[in-house]
């Protein structure tokens, strides 16, 4: 009788154990969710020393090449139909260098606690060097 207890305890013990651990969420850390809060419609401005200030709309969806990537279109008020790409890693997202219409641009940026994101970049267009920093909000 002592063996048909513990037999039935060790049975409830593992399928209780189990169920938890189907249960339980699974860990979103693999980058998917960290670029989330950067998508959506951000107004932005941008300051730097040749081109002034200049003030845009850029929208920011979802990269297909993985699952950290994001593509920002109108970056520096480049134009709607014109992307750079990022790729994001918690709060922080790197802009490889990447050429459209003559400008280079590379940098960097970050997604502040006051639901902000705050670049720093460099464009060149054959001629000009030109650092800028930018904010966006929603």
């Amino acid at each position: 009788m002592k063996k048909n207890k513990w037999i039935l305890f060790v049975a409830v013990t593992t399928a209780g154990v189990l169920f938890v651990t189907s249960c339980a969420k699974d860990d979103e850390s693999a980058g998917g969710n960290d670029r989330d809060k950067f998508l959506g419609a951000w107004i932005t401005t941008s300051t730097g020393s040749v081109s002034g200030t200049l003030n845009f709309t850029m929208n920011i969806t979802a990269g297909s090449s993985s699952p950290t990537q994001i593509k920002i279109e109108n970056f520096d008020a480049e134009g709607s139909g014109l992307f750079r790409f990022a790729d994001v890693g918690g709060n922080a997202l790197s802009i490889t260098q990447q050429s459209i219409s003559g400008d280079t641009i590379s940098g960097s940026g970050t997604y502040n606690s006051n639901n902000t994101l705050s670049f720093t970049y460099t464009i060149r267009d054959g001629q000009t060097v030109e650092n800028r920093t930018a904010t966006a909000h929603k």
